[in-house]
């Protein structure tokens, strides 16, 4: 009778623990970051980048977390910044390459190939795949939107 009761407990388990992790919404590194979440957009200020233009390295002494991933600042006036407003900040797509999510797919998402536009961050794989979306940026950032709300939980490895 044991065995029958700890047979349906384990069955269960993914059941009730898969809504608690999401499978691969925000692009971020492989391991932890100095604040226990695993590194987001590179490590790159993303306050720096959408205010100045500036896709500059920020420090883990200058970190905040949101939404499971972490994020690094090059000063506490940008850390202060991105708490306050994070939507001001974060990358479209969970920082995927824009593109990439606008025909299905997760690509990479590098902040030295990126575009504020609308008020948005969008990233990129690369030069080709942001000059790519350049060609008719309100289309397919519709149609990347679009997208996004049918791959957000599906793991890079499943499309």
């Amino acid at each position: 009778m044991k065995s029958v009761i700890l047979s349906a407990l384990i069955a269960t388990l993914p059941l009730v623990a898969a809504p608690v992790f999401a499978a691969d919404e925000i692009n971020v590194s492989n391991g932890i970051s100095a604040a226990g979440a695993p590194l987001a957009a590179h490590g790159v200020d993303l306050v720096a980048l959408v205010d100045d233009g500036n896709p500059v390295e920020g420090f883990a002494t200058h970190s905040a977390t949101y939404d499971g991933a972490s994020y690094y600042f090059t000063s506490v006036a940008n850390r202060e910044a991105f708490e306050a407003n994070p939507a001001a900040y974060l990358p479209q797509h969970g920082g995927f390459c824009s593109f990439g999510v606008s025909v299905g797919k997760k690509f990479d998402g590098d902040p030295d190939q990126y575009l504020v536009a609308d008020g948005k961050l969008y990233l990129f794989l690369n030069a080709e795949t942001r000059a790519a979306f350049l060609e008719d940026v309100a289309t397919t950032a519709k149609t990347a939107d679009d997208q996004w709300a049918s791959i957000k939980s599906i793991a890079v490895g499943e499309l």
